[in-house]
């Protein structure tokens, strides 16, 4: 018995001592679970910059980054790593406790100093980890050079593009081996920079996807107690099949499809059809104009064309040019039946009129919500078919979300303050649809609309009476 419980202390001694020597070499993946294990395999086969893991929940992705942080921190001395993450709640209920457990068992000569006031780990042989709060410390990142940075919840990180050309790849230069890893579930609406950022990966081989399904831990029942859980669709896909879904809470325009694209064909009557420019005037986003034809006979609004421009290059003399240039190439010779524009800026509104001769009126709002609400119907009852070079409204009406208060609409990196459904908003409200604008005698013969004087017994009996009212005696 004696013997045994020695055998069994010196097998337990040689695994310390070589968990003692991995932590020396930097490899940590002993500590993985089989989860983690897959995101670890798909990382070591990426030869670039960038990997993007885009993850369940629960899959244990924000461990296996932690663990990816230790091990560069000890591979190598005076490497810089930054771990920033999406909230600066979660760095403290999440991150930290997860280096905490991940350090239980670091070797006494390797263990980093935490400096709560910097949140950043000081290693022995001069590696550091910064710890940031992108919520609460959006210029944290900013840095000298950097070896490996780690985008956490990358899809709720605001300026997760330029965070990444303008602040982590200048500090790649002259660290031939840096990293950078962007790890998130999908965010609450596709119009963010991590689906860019998953497409990009995934053509450069640097992507790995993992739903729930592919937890090699998880039961069956466990996956359909989860789901049952899940109060609406779209938060399953999301959260757990890590789809780009929009959140069918948030969404402003959930009605609309992309079967609602299509191209339009004109027929005998384009020329007598109202055509329409729509406009939402933008300063600090985008300026978004929309080209138009309201056809009577199927009484569908199409969608021909748009205008888009970047809100700090506009000048009204640009706006102007541009306008003409598209309504010439979208309408040719036709007149303009109505243009309207958001009431925000009637001073550049009199200014077109005056100066370019594009008179633009200023539309009424009423509240956005109904504003909306008349949208959403004229979408579900397929009255508005978009043309699919309109890349800019479909983005739009596809990713748009409102605030959470409800009360306006939300901003999107890649969609400003979603400028271009605006601007269908405004131009559904002022659509003339009863109206006819087809003349009554259009393509009829004479015959068929010509009246024989003969047979105007009524007119005549009326003009004899009026003749015997002004009658003169000889």
């Amino acid at each position: 018995m004696a013997k045994s419980k020695k055998k069994m202390k010196k097998k337990s001694v040689k695994l310390k001592d070589v968990h003692r020597e991995l932590w020396r070499r930097g490899s940590l993946s002993w500590k993985l679970k089989e989860s983690q294990k897959l995101i670890e395999d798909a990382y070591t086969e990426v030869k670039g910059k960038l990997f993007v893991c885009n993850c369940s929940r629960r899959f244990g992705k924000s461990f296996w980054a932690a663990t990816k942080c230790l091990e560069v921190a000890n591979s190598k001395p005076k490497q810089k790593i930054k771990f920033a993450s999406a909230f600066a709640n979660d760095m403290e209920e999440i991150i930290i406790p997860a280096f905490q457990f991940l350090l239980e068992d670091c070797p006494p000569e390797l263990m980093p100093e935490w400096q709560v006031s910097k949140k950043k780990f000081f290693f022995k042989n001069v590696s550091e980890i910064q710890l940031i709060g992108l919520d609460r410390n959006p210029n944290g990142p900013r840095g000298q050079f950097c070896d490996l940075f780690i985008f956490e919840e990358a899809g709720f990180i605001n300026r997760l593009d330029y965070l990444y050309s303008a602040v982590v790849i200048p500090m790649f230069k002259g660290r031939p081996n840096s990293k950078a890893i962007m790890i998130s579930t999908p965010p609450i609406s596709p119009a963010h920079p991590f689906q860019i950022f998953c497409k990009k990966a995934e053509r450069e081989g640097a992507y790995a996807k993992f739903t729930i399904y592919e937890d090699p831990e998880i039961k069956q029942h466990e996956i359909d107690e989860l789901k049952a859980e899940c109060l609406a669709e779209s938060d399953w896909l999301r959260e757990f099949m890590v789809e780009f879904v929009i959140d069918s809470n948030l969404g402003i325009v959930p009605e609309w499809k992309k079967e609602y694209s299509g191209d339009y064909t004109k027929d005998e009557f384009w020329k007598y059809y109202h055509k329409y420019v729509a406009m939402d005037l933008g300063v600090r986003d985008k300026t978004a104009a929309l080209f138009a034809v309201y056809d009577f006979l199927e009484a569908k609004l199409f969608i021909l064309d748009e205008f888009i421009m970047a809100g700090p290059e506009m000048t009204t003399d640009k706006l102007a040019k541009a306008i003409t240039e598209k309504e010439k190439k979208v309408f040719g010779t036709s007149p303009i039946y109505r243009r309207v524009a958001d009431n925000n800026n009637l001073l550049l509104l009199q200014d077109l009129t005056t100066l370019h001769g594009l008179t633009f009126s200023a539309t009424t709002k009423g509240s956005l919500e109904a504003m909306i609400n008349r949208l959403r119907l004229w979408v579900k009852q397929g009255k508005i078919v978009i043309s699919p070079k309109c890349t800019e409204l479909i983005g739009c009406l596809e990713t748009a979300i409102w605030k959470k208060n409800r009360k306006e609409f939300d901003r999107s990196p890649l969609y400003g303050h979603f400028d271009a459904l605006a601007g269908l908003m405004y131009l559904v409200r002022n659509v003339r649809e009863n109206i006819n604008p087809i003349p009554a005698l259009y393509n009829l013969s004479r015959d068929e609309h010509f009246i024989e004087e003969k047979q105007t017994y009524e007119t005549n009996q009326n003009i004899s009476m009026i003749k015997k009212m002004f009658r003169i005696s000889n």
